[in-house]
């Protein structure tokens, strides 16, 4: 007697053995992914808020280049600093500082820069208004997605279109004030410096997306590569990247220091203005008292602010690439804009110290009522489950927690 039941095969699906802390207190995957989503989401609207504080400490007293510079700078020697300890800690292998692995770093770095130079420079104003600017924003999302598919070997559940459609729903929600704004004429959208600043904004949004893709990539094929190999460290060291990344994002932009000189796109007409915009920086920062003008008293704290969200942000941003995905990322990075909507609300005297401009009730209803839908879209991209091919496909899973602090 033949027996024409089809037995289907058992898939072992990806299990992710949680944390250890010290190697010794374990904690779930759950739990962490959520506690470091929430915080990047945190440290995200801090450096958001902190830029546009420190730009306001300096009042005209230095350009955007001197920004750039100086907290790239800050970034490379405290993430170098990080890692030094790290390695004393034997957290870092032989095998991460394999050349193959530089050349991603090399990467993103560049990326990192290109980003900085093209958000930062286009971030004035007077080239795109702030109620444009929230707009144009969002497009890192389906950026990520569709560059994430054409890089990376993802494999996409209807859920997790789903997922990306609500929030730019959401999105598209919590903006609707400031469509309603530029309708009436209430909301600055005049492109004073030219009608191409929007297009240079958008542009923007393409390396950023891609300095995430390209590092999630970089952890997925060593975590590979270190499971093949049996080796005791099988996640790439977040500090060790993030000092390499900094020192080549602090590389590319010191090198291309003469973009602040060229007409139409950098702030300094000459090279006697530059310098003098570089030093007054430096000097209104640290509250030189010889340097009048300004709000050099606030410098430091508002600087101190920008950077440490700024690191905790790629931190955490590291971390979520690594053990989700970049897409997940760049869904958690709508998030922060209600937030910092939330915060100009609540604190009207430092939103006109800062000169964000006046944020009214209809403005925080808004944000408010869109964090739900987002919220929904977020849970249908979990419930989606991984969108990477690699790890459902591989029959090499992990089998001991990994260390949280490395």
């Amino acid at each position: 007697m033949i027996n024409n039941e089809y037995i289907y095969p058992v898939v072992k699906q990806p299990s992710h053995p949680g944390f250890t802390i010290g190697r010794r207190w374990h904690l779930s995957f759950n739990f962490v992914a959520v506690v470091f989503s929430l915080l990047s989401i945190l440290f995200a609207s801090g450096q958001s808020i902190g830029l546009v504080l420190f730009l306001g400490s300096f009042q005209g007293l230095t350009g955007v280049y001197f920004v750039l510079f100086f907290c790239s700078l800050s970034f490379t020697i405290i993430f170098s600093l990080m890692a030094l300890w790290f390695g004393y800690k034997k957290q870092i292998t032989p095998s991460m500082t394999s050349f193959r692995w530089i050349k991603f770093m090399v990467l993103v770095g560049v990326f990192d820069a290109l980003n900085g130079f093209l958000f930062v420079f286009s971030s004035h104003g007077s080239r795109v208004p702030p109620a444009l600017s929230s707009i144009l924003i969002q497009s890192i999302i389906p950026c990520t997605f569709i560059f994430s598919k054409i890089i990376l070997p993802k494999k996409y559940h209807w859920r997790h279109i789903m997922s990306v459609c609500l929030v730019l729903v959401g999105v598209i929600f919590s903006l609707i004030p400031t469509f309603k704004r530029m309708h009436d004429g209430t909301a600055a959208t005049e492109l004073k410096d030219g009608w191409y600043w929007p297009f240079i904004f958008v542009v923007g949004c393409l390396p950023a997306a891609l300095m995430n893709i390209v590092q999630e990539q970089l952890q997925m094929k060593f975590t590979q590569q270190a499971r093949e190999n049996q080796e005791k460290m099988t996640r790439f060291s977040v500090m060790y990247f993030q000092a390499v990344e900094s020192t080549f994002q602090f590389s590319a932009i010191a090198l291309c220091f003469a973009l602040d000189l060229v007409p139409g796109f950098g702030t300094s007409n000459n090279i006697d203005k530059f310098w003098s915009s570089f030093s007054n920086g430096f000097k209104c920062f640290f509250n030189d008292p010889s340097l009048s003008g300004g709000r050099c008293g606030y410098a430091g704290a508002t600087g101190a602010l920008f950077i440490i969200s700024y690191l905790g942000t790629y931190i955490t941003g590291t971390f979520l690439t690594d053990h989700v995905s970049a897409n997940w990322l760049s869904i958690l990075s709508s998030i922060s804009p209600l937030l910092s909507t939330s915060f100009w609300f609540i604190f009207p005297s430092v939103n006109k110290w800062a000169g964000v401009g006046a944020m009214d009730s209809w403005d925080i209803g808004f944000s408010l009522g869109a964090l739900p839908i987002i919220l929904v879209g977020m849970f249908f991209y979990r419930g989606g489950g991984t969108d990477r091919k690699t790890e459902e496909d591989s029959c090499i899973t992990e089998e001991h927690p990994v260390e949280l602090f490395w």
